[in-house]
């Protein structure tokens, strides 16, 4: 079993080296191989959560890395399928980015990047996404009655808690 966990290890460090190599020059912090998104400092949390330039081009390069397709700056010269399998990651990876933001504040319950390194959620988006049901995270109920969402009969949680995230990103603006 530690022969299988080195070669774990070594594939996410492979990975995390192509994926997180102008992270400092665009975020000005860089990630460990294995970290999660609940480790990353706040203001990088933000950062990416508002999805400036350089954060949109930090996550291309995370989920791009990962698959060693190159930098973000070539997504678009990629072939179809490889480009809807990055829009993807980068989506995913986004949300999740996003839900612990706003678990963060209080807002939320646990996410499936509570779970994964970051490297994971970009390589592995897709087998995570069918490990998580519902993929969108739970209101904390006090945070419901506070807001008063707790009695809005037929309304869907993933709209409801995305519907929150430009709130979630002022509010946490705020707290910076």
């Amino acid at each position: 079993m530690a022969q299988l966990i080195s070669i774990i290890d070594f594939k996410r460090n492979r990975m995390a080296g192509k994926a997180f190599t102008h992270w400092e020059k665009r975020l000005g912090y860089q990630p460990e191989p294995s970290e999660k998104i609940s480790h990353l400092p706040d203001k990088v949390v933000f950062c990416l959560a508002e999805l400036g330039h350089e954060a949109t081009l930090a996550l291309y390069d995370l989920v791009m890395g990962v698959r060693d397709l190159g930098p973000a700056e070539k997504f678009h010269y990629l072939g179809s399928q490889d480009k809807v399998k990055a829009l993807d990651a980068f989506l995913f990876v986004l949300d999740q980015v996003r839900f612990d933001l706003m678990q963060r504040l209080g807002w939320v319950h646990s996410l499936a990047a509570d779970l994964y390194p970051l490297v994971d959620l970009a390589s592995r988006n897709q087998e995570i996404k069918e490990e998580f049901s519902p993929t969108v995270p739970l209101l904390v109920k006090s945070f419901q009655r506070e807001k008063g969402l707790w009695d809005r009969p037929g309304v869907e949680q993933d709209p409801l808690v995305r519907s929150l995230i430009p709130e979630a990103l002022e509010v946490f603006k705020q707290r910076l």
